[in-house]
């Protein structure tokens, strides 16, 4: 198709500011329209529009945050909730949640005129405040309305929401209540959120241990580094048994090292004798057994179950 110089312009400053382009005038939304319709263009929302290539290139949680971007522009009224507001404060989460769909808070219920991927979360009443510019729920309320995902998912939003320190356990249980009528899920969260926890894919993992009832591990387990006394060696899980056996599993452990495409062998090689070293420091201080678990592990629970009671963890019951 040939080429509109306006509507090229206004992708290329919608990049640059990452969001998404949106005619301004009958003429650009029909332009934009007509390369939608020709596979040139995307469109993820009404009148938003990203080039194929370029939409191809983000992430699911960095297209959402060109959508909602977008939207608080057009709708500066509008207060973003639930998973929207979960990307906006850049809690981590399962990328699996995303499904185009908008979220925002509302007194009111669904509109007949709204866009069929907006989904209004009623609110009697909206704790707002404003983060990189936009309206969102207060993190407190974002958790509420996140604890009705599986447990493992939710976890990993509410132990990233207090490792950035967005809450604190203190507010969470003075606010949760106020939010929600029912606190079966939610008590159970705080019961286990933990900003210890590093990345989401360990508080995945933890809330899948939990679903599954292994015992609750240790968490990020220092051990003595005989080279580096400053820089003790942490673990993510650790499980000191009555037996006397300390088992260790590591989240992730050693799959990037693994990568064969990556050019650099020299680094490679370099992490592959750090990590035997560090095994070896590890076994030395008492460390049985070591297994690495990987994300493809954690979302099949049936082979985390393999892996951990190959590890010898107890169940609870």
């Amino acid at each position: 198709m040939k080429e509109h110089k306006g509507v090229t312009a206004l992708l290329r400053a919608a990049e640059a500011e990452r969001r998404c382009a949106a005619g301004r005038n009958h003429a650009e939304r029909q332009a934009l329209a007509r390369r939608a319709e020709a596979g040139e263009l995307v469109s993820p929302y009404c009148n938003l529009y990203a080039d194929v290539s370029y939409w191809k290139g983000l992430t699911v949680e960095q297209q959402s945050l060109h959508t909602i971007k977008s939207l608080a522009q057009r709708h500066p009224q509008w207060v973003f909730a639930g998973l929207s507001a979960i990307c906006v404060y850049g809690l981590q989460h399962a990328y699996s949640l995303h499904d185009g769909t908008v979220h925002i808070a509302s007194i009111s219920g669904a509109g007949k005129r709204d866009e069929p991927r907006l989904d209004r979360i009623y609110m009697k009443q909206i704790p707002s405040q404003r983060c990189r510019g936009i309206a969102v729920t207060t993190p407190e309320r974002t958790l509420a309305d996140c604890s009705s995902l599986s447990f493992p998912q939710a976890l990993a939003i509410y132990d990233s929401a207090l490792r950035l320190g967005l809450t604190t356990m203190a507010k969470l249980h003075e606010a949760l209540p106020q939010y929600l009528r029912d606190m079966k899920d939610a008590s159970r969260l705080l019961e286990h959120a933990d900003g210890r926890s590093e990345n989401g894919g360990e508080s995945l993992m933890r809330g899948m241990l939990i679903d599954n009832d292994f015992a609750l591990p240790l968490m990020q387990m220092e051990f003595e580094n005989p080279d580096n006394r400053s820089m003790p060696y942490r673990v993510d899980f650790c499980w000191k048994l009555a037996d006397g056996r300390i088992l260790v599993a590591e989240y992730d452990g050693m799959a990037k090292y693994r990568d064969g495409s990556n050019q650099n062998r020299a680094s490679i090689q370099s992490k592959l004798a750090y990590a035997h070293l560090r095994e070896q420091h590890l076994r030395a201080q008492g460390v049985t057994s070591i297994a690495h678990v990987f994300f493809e592990d954690v979302v099949s629970p049936g082979r985390l179950e393999a892996k951990l009671m190959g590890l010898g963890v107890p169940k609870i019951r």
